[in-house]
């Protein structure tokens, strides 16, 4: 499972770049209509990325409680 969030924070940190990226090349270019567009997907990754990131910490922590209960 732990697989699978690191996978997730990846793939949102990924959208993020590539949002942030073509916002910056639409406002180099003059439209800034779509340049709003994608800054609006940027902040919405950022925003999943950080929470995946926060999930993934929180299993670990979990995970780790476990593991240590079934040791004792």
């Amino acid at each position: 499972m732990n697989k699978f969030f690191k996978t997730l924070e990846i793939i949102w940190l990924l959208t993020a770049i590539a949002c942030a990226a073509i916002s910056v090349y639409f406002l180099i270019i003059k439209d800034t209509d779509s340049a709003l567009y994608f800054v609006f997907v940027f902040i919405i990754a950022s925003i999943m990325y950080l929470l995946r990131k926060h999930q993934r910490k929180t299993q670990e922590k979990v995970s780790d409680h476990n593991s240590k209960l079934k040791k004792s």
